[in-house]
């Protein structure tokens, strides 16, 4: 997948910006079923195949050049939303996976969500990359289509087929 690997690159230099680091620490939150571990997976070249939910975390290490980026997944369950706030502290960005073949109200969804999600004040000042998956399949939304839903809310700056959101400081 190398437009998913490109453009995850591009948006991980986002977080870079403003910072010096050798270590970054990245959040990875989305909707069940969003495609959160199948995305981290073909991005550190792992298997895709008989992926399952996940139900707690998951921690992938991905090595960019002179840095070492360590992303997070959280569950995307209703179950487990309710403990992605205790995981908040100490992140350098966020990433938010959405599904771009769901319909209006998963969408609006998933934008409710990221709301709440970055009204905290542990996560101010940090970069937000958007990550649309399943754009493979023939129902999925255009990015524009998938920003109206977004820019009504949130300033954005477009990075190639990413769009970042950078927090208010």
């Amino acid at each position: 997948m190398p437009k998913l690997f490109d453009n995850m690159q591009i948006g991980f230099v986002a977080c870079r910006i403003g910072m010096r680091k050798d270590q970054y620490q990245v959040l990875c939150l989305g909707l069940q079923g969003s495609g959160k571990t199948t995305a981290l997976a073909s991005l550190v070249g792992e298997s895709v195949t008989d992926i399952e939910p996940t139900t707690g975390f998951n921690i992938k290490t991905l090595p960019l050049k002179d840095t070492v980026v360590d992303i997070k997944e959280l569950g995307g369950s209703d179950k487990v939303r309710p403990f992605w706030s205790k995981y908040f502290e100490g992140q350098h960005g966020l990433l938010y996976v959405i599904d771009a073949a769901s319909d209006d109200n998963v969408l609006k969804e998933a934008v409710k969500i990221l709301q709440g999600v970055i009204s905290s004040s542990l996560l101010r000042g940090i970069p937000c990359v958007i990550l649309a998956t399943h754009q493979d399949l023939e129902n999925s939304r255009s990015p524009q289509e998938i920003a109206q839903f977004f820019e009504r809310d949130f300033a954005w700056q477009k990075m190639a087929s990413s769009y970042v959101w950078f927090s208010r400081s």
